[in-house]
């Protein structure tokens, strides 16, 4: 039986307003990343909480036993001390809790020296580009390749390709092989690779 008009309408309002109860029950999870850095920071919290309870409560006792084991000055100097402690435990708790106020300059932080080393294997890829090109400067300046690019004219072209074209084999001279085998041989600093 499927409901119809104001029925359904109002089955529907219905359904809404259970659902909207029982997830107003269930507490929302907090962010996980963050979650684990202040659970850490809040145990600290109690714990040194915790010892300052305990402190207090030999500093009772030991107040209470003064009167007959120790003298006034020593029942002093034990609360003094215990409360120069107390003071300490209260410092290391607010700067916990600084610490964990100041969260999210450490991200800030983080992704900064996250960009830095990006940025840094970038300028290292460039180095690395940069020292291959000036090698082949290098190469290209050298004097052996200086004089077989002089070498690469027009002229010395057409006798290699009159000594190496098959329309010809049979009627090249052996002075036109020699001396296309020397220009050739003269060219091999070009084409050595660097």
């Amino acid at each position: 039986m499927t409901l119809k008009g104001k029925a359904k309408a109002e089955y529907m309002r219905d359904y809404m307003r259970r659902r909207r109860a029982e997830q107003a029950k269930q507490p929302k999870p907090k962010p996980a990343a963050a979650s684990a850095a202040v659970a850490l920071l809040e145990a600290r919290i109690r714990e040194l909480e915790a010892e300052l309870a305990r402190r207090k409560a030999q500093d009772r006792a030991a107040i209470k036993l003064a009167g007959s084991a120790r003298s006034g000055r020593e029942v002093f100097s034990e609360a003094g001390r215990l409360r120069a402690e107390i003071g300490k435990l209260k410092s290391d708790i607010s700067k916990l809790r600084a610490a964990l106020a100041e969260e999210p300059d450490a991200v800030k932080l983080r992704k900064k020296v996250v960009e830095q080393r990006v940025e840094m294997a970038n300028l290292r890829t460039e180095l690395r580009r940069v020292a291959k090109e000036r090698d082949k400067y290098r190469a290209f300046t050298q004097p052996k390749f200086r004089e077989a690019s002089r070498l690469l004219t027009r002229q010395n072209y057409r006798l290699i390709v009159k000594a190496l074209h098959s329309d010809r084999a049979k009627l090249v001279t052996p002075d036109e092989l020699a001396t296309a085998e020397r220009v050739a041989t003269a060219l091999g600093p070009l084409f050595e690779s660097h």
